[in-house]
């Protein structure tokens, strides 16, 4: 019988985990080294490609070979060049890989630490855009596995927290989710193991690797105040692995010290958790300002709110735990393991959205209370010709169709109208925004179609306009010309299959280890 597993696709680090015979999550290991968690870095040699701390060996002596944080680059559209070292728009480059082909490499590196794994329910950062959800199901197909469900990451974590024996959680709750590479904070109601989601906010660029580089920024100054020459070491793997170690050893202690290589040769550096924490003031300012944001959309205030949930390993530094418990009027909850609740989560929604006869008894029992309603975090919309009453004129604007927070599932329809006499085709637009935006130049327009008409009509002919999120996050779009009842139905999916298989012939020449 194939298992139903829960993935965890991390910036910095991924995980794996199924539902034990008790119907409690278990992060699985590694084979090799026993690992549960394994770092989200490939190195490529050729046809040969190293997943997982291996990878992290070569970063010195062959840094270009070497890829981490992928997950960044999931909504764009670049490669992964081994000759340059870096993510390009540059398509036409040999020994170049899309994000989605890279994830994919990792998922099938995960795949191996059980057997017989075809379906699984993969999380996302709440703040996740459309197309870097499609390309992470399309890494997911190069890896031959079928997605149940994408998750986002702190509904998977607070999953987690309510399903713990010996963590009480309840009530009104905040899911605060810093990993390496995104920031999400959530507020959710819980009874016993029951989650309904009311608003997330977050900042898909911000999080441990962000402090890492500051961290180089110091070793940079300090290197110069003894030798009078820079480094160019910011934006070097080798340093940013050696700040993380810093930033690691500066959550259990006051200061670290590291040797630096310059042009001066080796020097021997210190940095005090005052000056990290001084370095990181911009980014804590966001995460303040996001929490408030989200605690307003969601007519909360501190006082409030019965608990504070953390997820994510950037969730060790000290100063977060300060300024949460500032915010909060209370410290927050502790006794979880914060690598490890998302992908726990995951495996717990994998579990709820199998086919009950493939599960135990004990499983069922364990699964029976569990409940989960969560929200649409952007605004969907289409771009339409409105008139604007400051100059008079028609304008093409954006207009929404499904609002911010919304319950999933949710269906919405919205009657617009063709413009001219005559009008022969509709352009059928798909837009997302973090805001509700009207200007069409601060919108994501994640598809456009057009829609044939009857010809020889008049103007102003109706149109309804459906848009259906479910509960996976999946948006189905209608446009319909009522009178001819022409429709043409929308459904956001991954790459074409023709992309898919020349991505897929390049992956499968590929040998994991």
């Amino acid at each position: 019988m194939s298992k139903v597993i829960g993935i965890d696709l991390g910036t910095t680090f991924s995980a794996i985990a199924s539902l034990d015979d008790l119907g409690n999550p278990e992060v699985l290991a590694s084979i090799e080294d026993n690992r549960k968690i394994t770092a989200s870095a490939i190195y490529i040699n050729g046809n040969n490609v190293t997943v997982g701390d291996k990878a992290l060996n070569h970063i010195k002596e062959e840094p270009k070979k070497v890829v981490l944080q992928t997950k960044r680059e999931m909504e764009n559209d670049v490669v992964y060049s081994v000759d340059h070292g870096k993510w390009t728009d540059d398509k036409d480059l040999v020994d170049a890989y899309t994000p989605a082909q890279v994830s994919s490499l990792i998922l099938k590196k995960l795949k191996d630490y059980t057997t017989d794994v075809k379906k699984a329910v993969i999380t996302v950062p709440a703040m996740f855009a459309e197309k870097a959800r499609q390309a992470t199901l399309d890494a997911a197909k190069l890896a031959d596995l079928e997605v149940i469900e994408l998750i986002n990451e702190p509904t998977a974590a607070v999953l987690h927290y309510a399903s713990l024996p010996g963590v009480e959680v309840g009530g009104r709750v905040m899911i605060f989710d810093l990993g390496g590479g995104t920031f999400d904070v959530t507020f959710a109601e819980v009874k016993n193991k029951k989650v309904d989601v009311l608003t997330s906010r977050g900042d898909k660029y911000l999080g441990g690797r962000d402090f890492d580089k500051e961290i180089t920024k110091l070793m940079k100054i300090k290197y110069h105040d003894v030798h009078k020459v820079d480094i160019d070491i910011e934006n070097k793997k080798e340093y940013l692995q050696k700040a993380e170690e810093i930033k690691k050893i500066l959550s259990v202690k006051n200061k670290a010290s590291i040797s630096i290589d310059g042009p001066k040769g080796p020097q021997q550096i210190e940095i005090t958790l005052e000056e990290f924490e001084e370095s990181i003031q911009t980014y804590i300012e966001k995460i303040k300002m996001l929490i408030e944001e989200a605690m307003e959309a969601s007519g909360m205030k501190p006082s409030r709110i019965n608990q504070t949930l953390l997820v994510g390993g950037s969730t060790r530094i000290p100063l977060i735990t300060k300024v949460l418990t500032n915010i909060m009027g209370k410290p927050p909850v502790k006794g979880v393991n914060v690598d490890e609740a998302v992908v726990c989560g995951a495996a717990i929604y994998a579990g709820l959205k199998t086919e009950k006869k493939t599960l135990s008894n004990e499983q069922q029992a364990a699964l029976k209370d569990v409940n989960l309603t969560d929200v649409c975090n952007f605004y969907m919309g289409t771009l339409a010709v409105v008139r604007d009453h400051l100059t008079n004129r028609d304008v093409v604007a954006n207009t929404i169709i499904i609002e911010r927070d919304s319950k999933l599932p949710v269906s919405i329809t919205k009657r617009l109208y063709t413009i001219y006499e005559g009008q022969e085709t509709l352009e059928c637009s798909v837009t997302q925004s973090e805001g509700p935006e009207e200007n069409k130049e601060f919108v994501n327009i994640i598809h456009q179609e057009d829609l044939k008409l009857p010809k020889g009509r008049p103007a102003k002919q109706p149109i309804d306009i459906t848009y259906s999120y479910d509960e996976s996050g999946k948006m189905h779009c209608m446009f319909t010309d009522v009178e001819s009842g022409n429709s043409h139905e929308i459904e956001l999916t991954p790459e074409t299959t023709q992309a898919l298989d020349k991505y897929r012939k390049q992956v499968e020449e590929i040998s994991v280890e």
